[in-house]
């Protein structure tokens, strides 16, 4: 009987320490967030979207959920996007979407993105209006390059696109951006680019392929007065490919993301790790963790959910 208790006490003891090593793993170790990928593919999309509508009806296209209206120097397309907007992604509501835009050469153009009630919104981001962006079209493909500044959370819509000569300059300057191949370089820009291969039928969004690179950084502070808690987010996308064929995930490319949180509220745990993120073919709405460090170095090899649609 004496055995008995004893080997009882171990089993228990051995349990209870594996409870705790469970839990110590768990509190050190996490899986990394996809939203920040999620969120770029939602706003780079509809960007590019905006973007091609408006050099159609440049080129002469017309289009049944379009209205068009002349305000002073821009040209401005109330587009619904009840009717014929391809890219409805999940949990996000969709009203008019509001592109102004000033024609300066037969194919360059500078324009201005809003949307009227959408809420493109994962985690704590939302999407109220893009600023003006600089947008160039040739044969292949039409280009767009916007700057996180130009992102306005909660600005006044301002369609009338009176920009000096000096602002036109700063804008076309974006276009000349070179794509870096590190996506350390690409952090630092703070911007994104989108190729929208139109594959010459500018008035067929069903057959257009979005190329989506560049990155930028967010720092964000709360609780000052009371308690300290700071992130430090980076995140870069390199050749990353997506169409209507697969709206489930990114069927090519790379994603970089490396996440810092600094909290010194009681029970809280930091953050700190990077991860590689590869695209694949397969349709499946999955991005595979290839490489990762630091918090999230348990999860190589994993494919998470990128809970698009």
């Amino acid at each position: 009987m004496k055995k008995f208790y004893i080997l009882l006490f171990i089993v228990l003891l051995t349990n209870s320490c594996r409870r705790d090593k469970d839990n110590i793993i768990k509190d050190l170790f996490q899986e990394p967030p996809v939203s920040p990928i999620s969120q770029t593919i939602k706003t780079c999309v509809p960007v590019g979207y905006a973007a091609t509508l408006m050099m159609a009806h440049f080129k002469g296209s017309k289009f049944k959920n379009v209205k068009v209206e002349k305000n002073k120097s821009a040209t401005v397309l109330h587009i619904d996007t009840s009717i014929d907007y391809p890219y409805k992604f999940k949990g996000d509501s969709y009203g008019e979407m509001i592109v102004a835009g000033v024609q300066l050469t037969e194919n360059t153009a500078i324009m201005s993105v809003f949307f009227t009630e959408t809420n493109i919104e994962v985690g704590s981001f939302r999407l109220t209006d893009v600023k003006t962006f600089p947008v160039i079209y040739d044969n292949e493909k039409i280009k767009i390059v916007y700057a996180g500044y130009d992102i306005n959370f909660g600005g006044d819509m301002d369609l009338t696109m009176s920009l000096t000569q000096d602002e036109i300059d700063i804008e076309i300057e974006k276009l000349e951006i070179e794509i870096p191949l590190t996506q350390y370089i690409a952090i630092d820009q703070n911007a994104w680019i989108i190729d929208v291969y139109h594959n010459n039928t500018l008035d067929n969004f069903l057959d257009d392929e979005f190329e989506i690179n560049g990155g930028q950084q967010s720092i964000e502070v709360s609780d000052y007065d009371l308690e300290s808690s700071v992130s430090v987010m980076q995140i870069a996308m390199l050749e990353t490919e997506f169409s209507i064929d697969c709206l489930k995930n990114p069927t090519s490319g790379y994603a970089f993301m490396q996440d810092v949180e600094i909290d010194s509220k009681k029970g809280a745990n930091s953050v700190f790790g990077s991860v590689f993120y590869t695209f694949h073919s397969s349709c499946d709405g999955d991005v595979k963790l290839t490489v990762a460090t630091g918090t999230f170095i348990t999860s190589i090899g994993k494919e998470i959910d990128l809970d698009l649609i």
